[in-house]
């Protein structure tokens, strides 16, 4: 696995920004006893996950927390770990534009640095907590993009965030900052959903984990993706003992793998 961590200036956030990068790359393993390594190979491009992190996190918290550099190799997964802050990866109402961000300038950054796929059935995007959130919604808003999203202990109904605005803000999430006087509704996931059914659009595969001793979202998982269901999402709902933690999201990590249709690299023209 080839490790890269990279850093540039964003036009659309106007700083400067990073992100790590893992490339599937031959090993010792395969080398030792001989295995296939064709899928590094002049001309191929790798399907790829965006993954993202929670609150309070940033670009470095999977590769530090999880052994997900190695479930990647696994899978032969290229997976690009962007930070977005305290965003909720929207386009903020007072702040910078994430969702501009990592949906239009990163990925078509990368396609230009990294042998990645630019199919939208090669294309996955998956995150933790408020990274699931915004995976959900980012895929949803945009699902001629991304095949499926993921999410791991997901806030995926915000209703009941954002009325917890005070006690968020004195924690260092100010979803006024984020959202404004009022969710907007390309924010509310079920919404989003029924626009993309009523327009005709191909909606991605979703995939939600919890954890039953989650303080957090437990609560508000299973209504949240029955509404999903019932927008006309194909979801894939899973819970398992375990809390708001690394531990959970490493062992679960592995699910999300899992489920993806992945099918090797691929050779697309440019």
């Amino acid at each position: 696995m080839a490790f890269m961590e990279t850093h540039f200036f964003s036009p659309s956030l106007g700083f400067g920004t990073d992100i790590n990068v893992f490339i599937p790359t031959p090993n010792a393993d395969e080398a030792m006893f001989h295995k296939d390594t064709s899928y590094f190979a002049r001309g191929r491009r790798f399907q790829v996950l965006y993954l993202l992190h929670g609150g309070y996190g940033d670009y470095t918290d999977w590769l530090r927390l999880t052994s997900i550099e190695r479930y990647a190799q696994e899978h032969k997964l290229a997976v690009i770990m962007p930070s977005a802050s305290n965003s909720f990866y929207q386009n903020m109402v007072y702040g910078s534009d994430y969702l501009t961000y990592i949906t239009e300038e990163l990925p078509e950054m990368c396609q230009q640095l990294f042998p990645i796929s630019r199919k939208r059935e090669n294309t996955f995007i998956a995150g933790l907590s408020m990274g699931g959130y915004g995976a959900l919604n980012l895929a949803l808003r945009l699902p001629e993009r991304y095949a499926c999203a993921a999410s791991l202990s997901g806030a995926l109904d915000l209703v009941p965030i954002l009325e917890q605005t005070s006690s968020l803000a004195e924690s260092g999430v100010d979803v006024h900052n984020v959202f404004g006087d009022q969710l907007p509704a390309d924010a509310d996931l079920f919404r989003l959903a029924a626009k993309d059914v009523q327009e005709g659009k191909t909606l991605p595969k979703l995939y939600a984990a919890v954890g039953t001793e989650d303080p957090i979202v437990y609560a508000t998982t299973p209504g949240a993706v029955q509404k999903l269901r019932e927008a006309g999402c194909d979801v894939t709902y899973e819970e398992y003992p375990g809390s708001h933690e690394w531990a959970f999201w490493d062992a679960h990590i592995q699910n999300v793998l899992n489920w993806l249709p992945l099918t090797g690299t691929s050779v697309e023209e440019d």
